[in-house]
């Protein structure tokens, strides 16, 4: 039974220790302009060696650390005002 405790389960990654979990939280945290799933999934791998080979472990890893998308969603377009939308759609045809 102990031989079985240190093979990881089949589909799901290691465990990554909780203080390098930690400072790479925290480099997450101090960046302003925001991380893709993948270069998370990099400096992951860089630092602990442990590979997630699917983005869904990080999104986890993220909503758990208390982080939000910074993606635009539909439902947000009725929210400006018309002149709004076409003073975005102004800037953009340039």
């Amino acid at each position: 039974m102990d031989g079985l405790k240190d093979r990881h389960r089949s589909g799901r990654p290691p465990d990554v220790p909780k203080e390098m979990l930690s400072k790479i939280r925290r480099e997450l945290s101090e960046s302003p302009s925001g991380w893709k799933a993948k270069e998370i999934m990099d400096i992951i791998y860089k630092r602990t060696g442990v590979r997630y080979h699917h983005e869904v472990h990080v999104y986890r890893l993220l909503y758990k650390w208390g982080f939000k998308p910074k993606v635009p969603q539909r439902r947000f377009v009725n929210i400006a005002s018309k002149e709004e939308k076409e003073q975005f759609k102004k800037r953009w045809k340039k």
